[in-house]
């Protein structure tokens, strides 16, 4: 398979930001202590229902409103929903090393305890025992909220008492059954306390910060402190692990004077719901982290005479289920969110499959029965705690050539026996990077979050006063947040293109130094070499004329957002007109390479892979059958080139989603609807509103297309290599079920496109099928060597149509041939638009084509002339000019173009007026005329005025003839004239009837009030 740069470079590239400490990482912000953080907002927590309900409980949102003012009403609501805040940039060092999941050591499998503290916290304006719910509310509302009811929700062995006094699931005993009783969710509940301030200190949206709650880390400080007092808390008995290793010594299971799990429940319906009556003040629930300094000596808020600090927590509300505990503390465990974190209106196709998605609402009270965790999130909690989260059995497709091989499956909700899930490993895709600047061979960075890589050499510099270090580069840097620098003996370089100091330094403490560094798009600068945009580099090397020193390129990234990097060749030590030394990477081991590759025009992409699990209704899948989503066998696509599932950025890619087996859309509901029937089955699909098509399917074929093509949110774009899965046994309940793994033969097949620069052609691939790795032969059609890039770049020396053939072999020699035309037209083309402002025109080039340097000849027919691209003139006289551009390229070849332009700059006088009584205002609009206007206003009555847009005052009504004389400086005048009839407001008329009804009432209760007064 074979990605183009642009569709990868992109996106977010590393996972690293999306597993284990990752997601804690990412939440570290390097910050001075005095900077104001603020947490995220969770969209994998919204309840668009409730939503919906508080908006017209609140008056928000009428009673009576139809779907679609409902529907609009709360997508606007939920667009305060941020996975991304800026706070969640950078981590402390030692964490950034977690982030990554290929470099978690395996846990060896064993149980899992852990220890939560959890409080509840009310407000001055808001107490848990008056918080104004009713029934109606929440499907969660108890008459009273105690402390005991949290404690079994979170910790009990055998489920909580429901609001209709059922049986319901704790958290712990969720993850009990996530690993076959082998992940324990131990603590205790303390409370309630009470906030120091009212709610809106606490939730109040902050519009400059993502809408953002004010105040949640403060919140979480009080309560825990509070608590701490009131119930005098030993917290050394909830700081037993070391989740980030701050101390750097390998070792997670011990203290690090963190309280390791803090949870905390608030007296509100959360925001996320609805906010109840605290609407917009109420607290969204998260996970975040308070004070995220970046330093383990300053991170965290230390609970007083206790030495032990708060740092990360997770916080519900007040009804919350099992879902939304077992959600959040997902991502204490280092989780990322399953769905599309940029709330898109029609969401990533993950839906109701994955806890970490839409399966916290899992069960008829929207979320008493969450659903199991994805096999991605189940293989990274393995991984990084131990405990029996998965059974799953590893097969890489190329084992697969053959005869199709058998595998048995358990569903995925059983941990005690047999395998519940299947990892087929596919061959990582080659990604298309762009050809080096010359040559063979270039250099790159490398790509992805959390990287410091390097690249270094010794070079003994000339005892010259013009001696320069330079090279050919080109760059897509996230802005200062990501940068590189080229360094001697560890000193940033003065450069042509270096920014001296960075923004961000003033702000967070990691950006104080970086100085003379590089970052941005190279083809955003100044005058970029074709379409890749090279760029040429140079640094002053006379502070170490005489030294022999080490040069370095450093290249850091922090812990989101990255595109492709730096890439640069031709390195050259110039002393004047001299070259010393030169480097075009075609020499292997010339330099050291930490982090940084010595490339051709393709690079490794990350690692993809599928996961086969079997999917029931039966234990933590129960929640399945509520929402409508049918048992099977179901086939995940994992792609680590992506870091997230912003289905409106990529649609049919995302680090995580489903391969939905039934491609006829349900209406035209969103992807969590979509991929209600995902599953391949031996059994007919279940009846669903809009659901037409039920028919059963039970072989995949990575050859079909499951890319959605009328819903592409709702599909995955998938790599043709041949990987076929049939469903061969299932048992009634799909407890159990057997399929068949086998790889068949793809043909190869590709095709390429191309980008023009001039008569410089850039050429990029797109090859599927066969067996990887390619190798390419080009055919320019102009009689020009052959090149073996797989993405060439290729300069023609005349104009004309060539045809273009490019031959792909994979390494079976099997191959591929696609011809093109390509036509190069370079032939330039004179064109301008005009605007006129009375005797001055303004000229626009819109000129095209043309080779190298081209020149402009402008003649306005009025004498005059110019040689700018786009100039103004002032015609001097009235009349029609016509005006010839003419251009003239590199190789002399010109083009004319002429227009004729009628210049007429006669004065108008024009006015109109508006009355009030016996004022009048007169607004001027007279135009034209050269060198300013003055005018002259004669009102009819024997006054004037010289003012441009007066206002007059007539002493009397009448009919008046008002003249407007404008005129130019070059004395030409014009006037208007216009007749006024002016009128004033007729005198009031006095009523006597109504007046003496008045004064002859008022009389008579006076006379009242007076002998009432004598009687007395």
């Amino acid at each position: 398979m074979n990605i183009t740069m642009k569709t990868l470079f992109s996106k977010k590239l590393a996972l690293c930001s999306m597993v284990s400490a990752s997601l804690l990482v990412s939440s570290i912000a390097i910050a001075t202590q005095s900077v104001k953080q603020y947490p995220p907002k969770d969209p994998g927590v919204i309840n668009q229902e409730r939503i919906a309900y508080w908006l017209k409980k609140r008056g928000d949102l009428a009673k009576d409103a139809n779907q679609e003012t409902i529907n609009k009403a709360v997508a606007k609501y939920v667009q305060r929903a941020s996975a991304n805040p800026i706070a969640l940039k950078f981590s402390t060092p030692n964490v950034r090393k977690l982030s990554n999941l290929s470099s978690i050591k395996n846990k060896i499998l064993a149980p899992k305890t852990v220890k939560v503290l959890t409080v509840l916290v009310d407000f001055p304006d808001l107490p848990f025992d008056d918080n104004r719910l009713s029934a109606s509310d929440t499907n969660m509302f108890y008459s009273s909220y105690t402390v005991e009811h949290y404690r079994d929700l979170m910790f009990s062995t055998n489920g909580f008492n429901g609001p209709s006094n059922q049986n319901l699931q704790s958290a712990y005993q969720y993850y009990q059954q996530e690993t076959g009783n082998d992940f324990f969710l131990t603590g205790e509940t303390f409370g309630w306390v009470t906030a120091d301030s009212d709610s809106d200190v606490y939730g109040e949206n902050d519009p400059e910060n993502n809408d953002s709650d004010k105040g949640a880390t403060d919140l979480v400080k009080q309560a825990v402190e509070k608590a701490v007092a009131a119930n005098s808390i030993n917290l050394a008995d909830y700081d037993l692990e070391d989740p980030f290793d701050l101390d750097g010594d390998g070792n997670l299971d011990e203290a690090d004077g963190f309280i390791d799990h803090v949870n905390i429940f608030h007296s509100s319906i959360g925001e996320e719901a609805g906010g109840g009556v605290l609407g917009d003040n109420a607290i969204w629930s998260h996970r975040f982290f308070v004070n995220a300094t970046g330093s383990s000596t300053t991170m965290g808020y230390e609970i007083p005479g206790t030495g032990i600090k708060v740092f990360g927590y997770t916080i519900q509300p007040i009804d919350a289920a099992a879902g939304v505990v077992t959600h959040e503390f997902g991502h204490d465990l280092g989780l990322p969110d399953e769905y599309d974190i940029a709330s898109s209106a029609d969401g990533a196709p993950v839906g109701y499959w994955s806890l970490m998605a839409s399966g916290s609402y899992g069960g008829s009270l929207s979320g008493d029965k969450p659903t199991t965790f994805s096999p991605y999130a189940r293989e990274f909690l393995q991984q990084r705690h131990g405990a029996n989260f998965m059974s799953q059995t590893t097969v890489d497709l190329n084992s697969l050539d053959g005869a199709p091989q058998s595998f048995d499956l358990v569903e995925a909700s059983e941990h005690f026996t047999g395998t519940n899930q299947i990892k087929v490993t596919l061959p990582n895709p080659q990604i298309t990077f762009g050809t080096p600047y010359a040559e063979t061979y270039q250099y790159h960075s490398g790509q992805g979050h959390n990287l410091t890589n390097e690249l270094s050499f010794e070079l003994a510099i000339p005892d010259s006063d013009t001696v320069s270090l330079q090279m050919k580069a080109r760059w897509d840097i996230e802005q200062d947040w990501d940068y590189i620098q080229i360094r001697a003996n560890g000193t940033a370089l003065l450069g042509n293109m270096t920014i001296a100091t960075n923004p961000q330094g003033g702000q967070y403490a990691q950006y104080a130094d970086v100085v003379n560094y590089i970052s941005g798009k190279s083809l955003e600068q100044p005058n970029p070499e074709g379409v890749l945009g090279w760029q040429t580099l140079s640094f002053d090397m006379t502070a170490f004329k005489g030294q022999t020193v080490t040069i370095s390129a450093y290249y850091y990234t922090d812990s989101n957002t990255g595109e492709y990097g730096f890439a640069f060749d031709e390195i050259t030590l110039i002393d004047g007109s001299t070259s010393s030394y030169t480097d075009g990477a075609e020499i292997d081991g010339s330099v050291t390479l930490a982090g940084f590759k010595r490339i051709t025009d393709t690079i490794d992409g990350e690692p993809q892979n599928y996961w086969v699990q079997l999917r029931s209704h039966n234990q933590n899948d129960a929640g399945l059958s509520s929402r409508g989503y049918d048992p099977g066998v179901l086939i995940w696509f994992a792609d680590q080139n992506y870091s997230d599932n912003k289905v409106d950025e990529h649609a049919g890619h995302g680090f995580i989603g489903v391969v939905d087996a039934d491609q006829n859309l349900i209406g035209l509901r969103s992807s969590q609807t979509q991929v209600r029937d995902a599953v391949f089955s031996m059994f007919a699909q279940t009846t669903y509103n809009q659901d037409n098509h039920l028919a059963n399917n039970t072989q995949f074929k990575d050859t079909n297309d499951y890319s959605s093509p009328d819903k592409p949110a709702a599909g995955l774009v998938l790599p043709k290599l041949g990987f076929i899965l049939d469903v061969t046994a299932q048992s009634a309940n799909s407890s159990t079920a057997t399929v068949e793994l086998s790889k068949g033969n793809i043909p190869v097949s590709a095709s390429f496109t191309s980008a023009k620069s001039e008569r410089s052609v850039t050429f990029s691939t797109t090859t599927t099928g066969g067996s990887l790795v390619y190798t390419y032969e080009w055919d320019f059609g102009d009689g020009s060597d052959v090149s073996t890039s797989s993405s060439p770049t290729h300069v023609y020396a005349a104009d004309g149509t060539y045809t273009v053939s490019m031959i792909a072999t994979d390494n079976q020699a099997e191959s591929s041939i696609t011809n093109q035309q390509i036509v190069i037209d370079t032939a330039p083309i004179s064109a301008y638009t005009t605007s006129v402002n009375a005797e001055i025109v303004t000229f626009t080039n819109t000129s095209t084509g043309g080779i190298g340097t081209v020149t402009y000849a402008w003649d306005f027919g009025d004498g005059s002339t110019s040689t700018d691209e786009s100039p103004s003139h002032t015609f001097a006289d009235d009349g029609s000019f016509e005006v010839t551009l003419t251009i003239t390229d590199a190789e002399s070849r010109t083009s004319s173009s002429t227009t004729t332009n009628v210049i007429d700059t006669t004065p108008n006088a024009s006015f109109t007026s508006s009355k009030n009584n016996l004022v009048v205002t007169f607004i001027n609009t007279s135009t034209g005329g050269r060198n300013g206007l003055t005018y002259s206003w004669n009102f009819g009555d024997g006054s004037s005025s010289t003012d441009q847009s007066p206002s007059h005052t007539y002493a009397a009504a009448g009919t008046y003839s008002v003249v407007l004389t404008t005129t130019d400086g070059s004395g030409r005048a014009v006037t208007n004239t216009q007749s006024l009839n002016v009128q004033a407001q007729p005198e009031p008329v006095a009523s006597s009837s109504g007046g003496g009804s008045i004064n002859w009432i008022m009389f008579a209760l006076f006379g009242l009030i007076s002998l009432k007064r004598k009687r007395t």
